[in-house]
């Protein structure tokens, strides 16, 4: 991995892990400072991230965390229900013992956030589809709802619903059932969309 894309990934990180939210600044010095590296591939990470819509780039000022709107909502959500969709069935066969305890344990876990422990999850069940870019597309869409899903979590359907679909899609996998795991995915994913669009301002005029 690049240096720019071990940068990608820490911002990522941090914002799947709530470090990083709506409205946060990113300056590109201090970041090459913390992460003891030059600032050519802090830039060229941070240019990636806008590129993709996780940040946005103020003139004279820096990168920031866009702040969404419903529709941002529904197109991260379209996107992120074909590309997962599209990977889960790639993987349904291929999934190891290594790969299912993988996305067990992330079900179990106490030490990350909500939205890092369910990314832990979705890539364990993701990553064995070998696509390699698809995977780097459902990371970026995880992180950049990631704040919000974390204001919100109270009113986003409950951790017991929520695990209670994880385990059943997990389930899938272990039998190879690919019809009743994107059955679910498609479920699990349109349900998160409509709660979330609750929450999201309607005013397309917001920056983002």
């Amino acid at each position: 991995m690049s240096t720019a894309a071990r940068v990608e990934a820490e911002i990522a990180a941090r914002l799947l892990d709530g470090r990083l939210g709506p409205g946060d600044w990113i300056r590109q010095d201090a970041l090459a400072t913390e992460l003891a590296v030059s600032k050519i591939p802090v830039r060229e990470a941070l240019h990636r991230l806008v590129g993709d819509g996780t940040l946005r780039t103020e003139a004279n000022r820096g990168m920031v965390v866009p702040e969404l709107n419903r529709s941002d909502g529904e197109e991260i959500f379209a996107l992120r229900n074909g590309v997962e969709r599209a990977l889960l069935a790639a993987a349904v066969g291929r999934h190891t013992i290594v790969d299912l305890a993988e996305a067990e344990h992330a079900l179990e876990r106490t030490d990350l956030t909500p939205t890092a422990a369910n990314w832990a999850f979705h890539a364990a069940l993701y990553r064995p589809s070998g696509w390699h870019r698809g995977v780097r597309m459902a990371h970026a869409l995880h992180a950049t709802v990631a704040g919000y899903v974390l204001r919100y979590v109270a009113d986003l359907g409950g951790a017991d619903h929520s695990d209670r679909e994880h385990r059943a899609l997990l389930a899938c996998c272990r039998d190879g059932d690919g019809a009743e795991a994107d059955r679910l995915l498609d479920q699990h994913l349109s349900a998160a969309a409509r709660a979330l669009s609750d929450h999201l301002e309607t005013d397309d005029a917001l920056p983002h």
